[in-house]
């Protein structure tokens, strides 16, 4: 009887061990399974290229500034002219506009300029629009422009404040070429003028 007894009780703890061991391995698996699942399902990480800077235009930079064209264009072209000095840049308004890309270089070259600023004005009633020109030092050639228009009595008041922002690169940019090394294109004239004559020759 007791045999039986123990036997039973036997059979029963094995039976036990048996089902915590197999919970065991189903758990463990289940687990490296979801692991392994986690691990497939993480996204690759994505290479993503830093915004490229906009070139600045270091203070005490030069720009000449022309006459601008059409009616009422001086007071705009007036607050063009403080507006690019409240950003550290040098105006030069005494020059005039030349006639060729390698003028303008030279001259560039000859008074360290990095751009040259024109524009032009036009009203038609109460309205009125300003077209502002961007012409680099470095090859002579216009590289940008920017229009503004609204209210003829606004409208300088306005370029102060959003004009920057659409030619401010373009200066960065002239700056930056302008920086690198640069030389005239052509030599200075020189005029062989002989041995100097004496007082007879000359005489003769």
């Amino acid at each position: 009887m007791s045999r039986s007894v123990s036997s039973a009780r036997f059979g029963c703890a094995a039976a036990l061990l048996s089902l915590v061991v197999l919970s065991s391995s189903s758990a463990g698996a289940a687990s490296r399974r979801n692991a392994h699942a986690k691990t497939k399902s993480r996204p690759a990480p994505k290479c993503v290229a830093a915004p490229k800077e906009e070139p600045i235009v270091v203070a005490g930079a030069k720009v000449a500034m022309f006459a601008f064209s059409g009616d009422d264009a001086e007071p705009i072209r007036r607050q063009i002219q403080h507006l690019f000095k409240s950003k550290g840049l040098k105006i030069n308004t005494a020059l005039r506009a030349v006639d060729s890309a390698e003028q303008y270089r030279e001259m560039a070259v000859t008074l360290n300029l990095i751009a040259y600023v024109d524009g032009e004005v036009e009203i038609d009633g109460a309205e009125a629009s300003v077209t502002i020109f961007i012409r680099s030092g470095t090859t002579g050639l216009r590289i940008a422009s920017a229009t503004l228009a609204g209210d003829r009595h606004e409208l300088a008041a306005n370029v102060g404040k959003e004009l920057w922002a659409q030619v401010g690169p373009a200066l960065g940019r002239a700056f930056a070429d302008a920086a690198k090394p640069r030389k005239l294109e052509h030599e200075p004239m020189r005029i062989n003028a002989g041995t100097p004559l004496t007082d007879s020759e000359a005489t003769d």
